[in-house]
Parts: C-alpha cells; structure tokens; sequence
C-alpha cells in the first residue's frame, strides 16, 4: 500500500468541476476524483512534491510537503477526522484582495491579462483556493476608476500641503492628428495632474491657456510661481494670457527642450551635414565587406590589449538624431589609427573615394572639432536633465556653453556664415530658456553668491521678480530687500563660515527653509529654488502613453487613467493606501455561523 494514505487529502485542494467534487494537486495542478489510492500514487510520482518534501522533513526523519491553507475562524473543517480545510472569502476580503492586486498590477506596469494565465491562476489557487481573482476587464474597468480616484485624491493632498508648485505642460500629436498634452504639477516631485486630447486647430493656443489658468486655480494661485511648457508655437503663445491672468506667475520653457533645439539646428548646418554623409559612407563601407570588417576588428583589438584604443568593431551609422551623430563620429575617432593604416596597406583593397576621405586630414580635423562642439551641447541636455539639477543652473550653464561654444567655432567646419547662424541660435535658445526667474533662482542660491556673472539687464529684472513675489506674499517689500542685501553682502545671518560650507550639503530651497527661516527673504528664495529647470517628467510620460501594449485595448481614457495611476503610485509614499477594514473576530464567527446553517 502507498505511504502516508491517511494524510493524503493536505496535499489536495477540493474544487468543482461540472458539477462533480474534484481535487487538485497543491503542487502540479493535476486534478483526480475523490480516490485516496489514486491521489497517494500521483503524490509518489509528482515531482513537484518530491522537490518540496525534500526540502521539508518532519521531526520523525521522514518527508512531507504541505502548502498551509489561511486559517481563519470562517474556515470550515469539511472534511471526516479534520484532514483538510475547504478554504472560503467572504466578501468584504475578497475585494480587498481585488484592490491589492489591483493596485500591484498597476503600479509595476504588469500587462491586465495577468490574471488570464494559467500558470498565475495556478498561483493563486495555491496560495488561496477561494479567492477569485479579477479578470482583465475589471482591472481595466471598474478597479482602474476606483484606484485612478483614490490616488487622485492623493495627489490633491500632496499639493494641498506643498507651499511652492510649478505647473508643467507638454503635447505631441499623433497619426489621427488629436493632439494629447500632458499636465504635470511638480510639489517638486512631478505628479501626472491631467491629460487632455483635442483635435489640431488654429487656436489651440487659447484652450491651452484656459486649462493653465483652470488648474492653477484648482491647486491654488497663492503656491503657483511658475508653469513651464516646451518650445511649440501654441505653447509659447500661452504664456501671456497665463502672466496677464497671474502677474506673479512666471512662464518658462523646458531647457532642455531649448538645448536640443539648438543642437538641432547645428546638425541642420551644411558643412556638419555633409561631414556626417561622409562618416556614414566611411561606416557603412567597412561594415559592409567582411575582410575590412575583421582586418579592423583585429586591429582594434590588439590596440585595446595595449591601451591605445577603446573600441573593437565600427559602429552602425547612426540616424540625424543626437545619439545617433554623436555614436557616428565618436566610433570614427576611436577607430582613426586602424582605419588610415587599412586605407595604405598594400593588401586591402579599399575603393578609392573611401581611401580618399581616410587619408584627408581636414576630414579628421572637421571630426574632431565637430564632435567636441556637438558632445559640449549634447552634454548640456543631459545636465538639464538631471533630477538634482536646479532652475538657478541654467544660468550658469549658459554662461559656460556660449563661451566653449565661441571657443570652438573658429575651428570648426563651420563656414563664416554658418557659424553667425549657429550664434544667432543660440541666441534664440538662451532667450526661450533664461527669463528673470532664472536670474532671481541664480542670485539667491547660496552656491553662486560671489560668482555673479549677469548683466545689469538680468539683475534689475532679478530685483523685480524678488519684490513682485513679494507683494503676493504680503511680505514688506523694502524689509526683503534689506535681508537680500545682507545675504550678498555676507552680513548678519550669513557672517560665519559655517553657513556657507552648509549650502553644499543640502538643496538650496532647504537652506533657506531650514537656516535662513528668520529672515524676510526665506519665502521668497525657498519658493523660487524650488521650481524644476525642465519638463523631463513630461517626456518620460510620453512613452508610456506611446507604449505598444495600449494600442487598440484601452480607449484613450482608460489609458490615460492607467499611466496617471501607474506614475503616481510609484512618486506617493506606499504607506498612505487605505484600506477597507476587515471583519473583526465576532463579525467572521457570525458570518461563519450564517453561511453553514
């Protein structure tokens, strides 16, 4: 006879199947009829079980293996002598269990037909045989609106205790030529607020403005200083009704949206588009033939065993994109040595034009200049993007920038006329990225006190933004400016050492907050070095909502509920979810007592 027969049924789960009373191996899956024989012989050749009663030995020495049932007072023992539990959810559990899953399912971007697949049905039946979990429709549907208005409510408390917020805004348009554009409000931390879709028209400028003007009073015009959107037409045409509505609003662009625009329009130059043909046909040549290709990929090697080089194999040419010049002319100089040494050597046969442009040293040095100055502003972008980075930065950065910028240039490709070109761009970047807000963020970090570098222009609009702040804090004015003054001058509060070396261990806003508190100028300066230099949340909400897996299974609002709800738990602490009280013991003998009569 089989072993351990009596102790068969606590490796079984009971379940209904066409009306018939089955049971299913806690281990495998496998189901039989009501047969102890026939279960004790599955057992013996499950080696699913044999894993697990390896692994689980009973004091006597010999080996078992259970998957413990939730014992709870509402579960019956249904079985003669005790030997197993039918496992039950009461209702209230149930949907407990449903917003937990839920929740799980959203917040790690899990695909809603989690709950469709047999190997996670399997899961669940183990871990609890009575709980049904939700289909994919119901994660899609009902569980969405009530997750989506629970961390909505969330988000509203957030912001109801945040003293400074920023409004961000971004949109693209899509193949159907709807437009969808995102509304994040930073705390600093950036929550999703809002998505509208709006078909393309000539005065989606004004619908822009209006939805601005419509949240910044939702959350609070008193805590608003400034919304940022990025560099479309109808964006940048919001902004004078968003100021003329709140004069102490500040509208301002995304930097890094101004940045890359500028690179842009430094690849879009002549000189740099025909240098890029020429790297790609370079690129694409030695890729193509299979000798070039290894005769490099030798060369290269040998040279990284002996430090003079970085790379092994040519990279694919790359698109008009940053990263892609940026790969283009990097694998090229990596490569240089190898690739001039195969355009001489006697025994490759490498095609004229290519041999050319290998053994041209303006080609290289229109390289090397070119990459530096693309790599310099591309390195900007990347800075501006950074979550420490801070709106007093941007200041700074385009200090540094028009200076290596106008260091570089005269030994660029760049023609005479190209490189007014790229001046007069940049020009126009630094007019969409600076506005006084910057000025004032640059002056009253402690960081940069003593490294004042703006104009006369940029400082007098500096002092009014400080006093228009002022004003709509109900703050003295002239008692503001008086801390400032002591602040450049290092007097009073900000006499000691021991203040200034503090401000590189902390933000700057919780400098003012935490150590200038006293004086009449803390509001004003935590309150402005508190506003996000760039829209990067907005973009990384972009491909989400662009992702694959929403395309034709969700309406555009079901998506834009499950990206607000997926972005949002993962910013909110986890520890305020709330959550339906369970039964009390009496309730769940009660209940236990109602469902066996």
């Amino acid at each position: 006879m089989p072993r351990m027969q009596s102790g068969v049924w606590r490796h079984f789960t009971p379940a209904i199947k066409n009306g018939r009373e089955n049971f299913m191996c806690n281990y495998c899956a496998r189901t039989y009829t009501k047969n102890a024989t026939k279960m004790q012989m599955h057992l013996d050749k499950c080696k699913e079980y044999s894993v697990v009663s390896q692994q689980s030995p009973e004091p006597d020495g010999s080996s078992a293996a259970s998957i413990p049932v939730p014992s709870f007072p509402s579960l019956p023992c249904a079985a003669p002598g005790g030997q197993f539990l039918i496992d039950s959810v009461d209702q209230r559990s149930q949907a407990l269990a449903d917003e937990c899953l839920a929740r799980a399912a959203y917040a790690t971007s899990s695909p809603l037909t989690l709950t469709d697949n047999v190997y996670w049905k399997q899961f669940f039946n183990v871990l609890r045989p009575a709980y049904c979990p939700p289909t994919a429709e119901a994660l899609s549907s009902h569980l969405l609106d009530c997750e989506y208005d629970r961390v909505q409510n969330q988000v509203h408390d957030v912001i109801g205790k945040a003293d400074c917020v920023t409004v961000i805004c971004s949109g693209w348009s899509n193949i159907k030529e709807t437009e969808t554009i995102i509304y994040v409000v930073a705390t600093p931390v950036p929550l999703l607020y809002k998505c509208t879709n709006m078909k393309e028209q000539s005065h989606a400028s004004a619908s822009i403005a209006e939805e601005l003007k419509e949240i910044i009073n939702e959350v609070g015009p008193q805590k608003v200083f400034a919304v940022m959107t990025d560099d479309a037409p109808d964006m940048m045409a919001a902004w004078a009704q968003v100021e003329e509505a709140f004069p102490h609003v500040s509208a301002i662009g995304c930097t890094a949206y101004g940045i890359q625009q500028l690179f842009g329009d430094m690849v879009e130059q002549p000189s740099i588009k025909a240098l890029c043909r020429r790297a790609e046909q370079v690129l694409t040549y030695v890729r193509e033939r299979t000798l070039l290709a290894e005769t490099f990929r030798c060369w290269q090697t040998s040279r990284i065993r002996n430090h003079t080089s970085n790379g092994a194999t040519p990279a694919r040419p790359g698109g008009s994109d940053r990263t892609g010049v940026l790969d283009t002319f990097s694998s090229l100089l990596e490569g240089q040595t190898s690739l001039q040494e195969m355009a001489v050597s006697p025994t490759l046969n490498v095609e004229a034009s290519i041999r050319a442009t290998l053994q041209d040293s303006a080609f290289w040095k229109g390289l090397i200049s070119s990459h530096n100055l693309l790599y310099m502003i591309g390195n900007s972008i990347d800075y501006m993007k950074r979550e420490d980075t801070v709106l007093s930065g941007v200041v700074d950065m385009f200090s540094q920038l028009r200076y290596h910028i106008g260091a570089t240039l005269s030994g660029s490709v760049l023609h005479s006329t190209e490189q007014k070109a790229v001046l007069a761009s940049l020009d126009r970047c630094q007019e969409f990225c600076v506005k006084p807000i910057h000025a004032a963020a640059y002056m009253l970090d402690p960081k940069y006190v003593g490294q004042q570098t703006l104009s006369g222009e940029q400082i007098n609009s500096a002092y009014y933004v400080i006093s228009n702040l002022s004003h709509h804090l109900n703050l003295d004015e002239g008692k503001v400016l008086g801390s400032f003054a002591r602040f450049s001058a290092k007097q009073g509060l900000w006499k000691g050492t021991g203040i200034w070396s503090s401000c590189q261990h902390v933000s700057a806003s919780t400098w003012w907050k935490g150590l200038c508190s006293s004086e009449p100028l803390s509001a004003v300066a935590s309150a402005i070095l508190q506003i996000p230099p760039t829209a990067g949340a907005c973009e990384s909400l972009r491909s989400r909502f662009g992702s694959e897996k929403f395309e034709g299974s969700l309406s555009a609002d079901r998506v834009q509920k499950l990206v607000a709800v997926q972005v949002n738990l993962n910013l909110l602490d986890p520890s305020k979810c709330e959550y339906a009280p369970l039964e009390s013991e009496e309730e769940r003998k009660v209940l236990f007592q109602s469902e066996t009569q």
